[in-house]
Formats: structure tokens, C-alpha cells, sequence
């Protein structure tokens, strides 16, 4: 993707495009994180929904059992509150769903951050290897011309 450039010091070209991508994925992750939490709210609301519809069939059943009978105006109110309670947990489970489809999407969508991310990482990785070898190179060359100076200045040493 770039090319390294001689230098003392490596410079990474697309440095800002790497840290805009740390950020997206900094960002992607909070909101994978606040979608966890709501996943987790919305499981302890349904859990709590389906305690009080336990303890509503248990109170209408210690009703039913007793040797006498309750009047049916106090059965069918216990009956419509457990109509109303089960609504309340179907609704409770759609809305725990919904956040689950979310969190999956915020999953997926932080998983593309995290590879765009690396792919800029590998990036730099063989640019900073290419670098280093030019560097390489450029030291060798550096080297060999010292060594042919000195080679020359001891030739008309050596004659004389």
C-alpha cells in the first residue's frame, strides 16, 4: 500500500489513517459494550416479569385450593392480572430479542473495525521491513564507499 522512504527515522505515510481507525474501533467497542449492558438490563426486567407471574399463578392457586371458595369477581380479576402479566413478559422477551439482534449487529460491525484496523497494522508492519532494509542497503553502501576511500588512500602509500 505505501512506500517507505529513506530517512534516519521510519515515518509511517498513512499514520492518521491508522489512528482514525484505532478511534472507530475504540468507538465500535464502547458501543458493543453499552449494547451488552442493555442485553443484560432487559434479561434481568424479563426475569423479574416472569417471578411476578410465578407468584401471581401461585397466589391464584392458593385461592382455588382453599376449602372455600372466593368469589368469581376475585378469580376473574386474578385472571385478567395474569393475562396482563404474561403480555408483559412476551413483551419483555421481544424487547430482550431486539437487544440481542442489536448487540450481534454492534459484534459485527466491531469485528469489521478490528480488521480494517489490522490491515493497517500489517501495513505498517512490511513498510517499516521495507524501510529497513533500504536502510540496510543505504549502510552497506555507505560502508563500501569508506572502505574503497581507505583502500585508495593506502595504494599511493604503499608505492611511495
Amino acid at each position: 500500500m505505501s512506500k517507505p522512504k529513506k530517512g534516519k527515522r521510519f515515518n509511517y505515510p498513512l499514520e492518521t489513517v491508522l489512528k482514525v481507525r484505532n478511534i472507530q474501533e475504540r468507538q465500535e467497542h464502547d458501543k458493543f459494550i453499552a449494547s451488552e449492558k442493555k442485553v443484560k438490563e432487559e434479561k434481568q426486567k424479563e426475569d423479574q416479569v416472569k417471578q411476578e407471574q410465578t407468584q401471581a399463578y401461585d397466589e391464584l392457586s392458593g385461592l382455588m385450593t382453599q376449602e372455600t371458595l372466593p368469589d368469581t369477581s376475585l378469580i376473574n380479576m386474578r385472571t385478567h392480572h395474569l393475562t396482563v402479566l404474561k403480555d408483559k413478559v412476551d413483551d419483555q422477551i421481544k424487547k430482550r430479542e431486539d437487544a440481542e439482534e442489536k448487540r450481534d449487529e454492534q459484534r459485527e460491525s466491531l469485528s469489521q473495525a478490528i480488521k480494517k484496523r489490522k490491515i493497517i497494522d500489517k501495513d505498517k508492519d512490511k513498510t517499516r521491513k521495507q524501510w529497513k532494509k533500504i536502510m540496510d542497503k543505504e549502510e552497506g553502501k555507505f560502508l563500501d564507499e569508506l572502505g574503497s576511500i581507505q583502500h585508495a588512500n593506502k595504494m599511493p602509500n604503499q608505492k611511495s
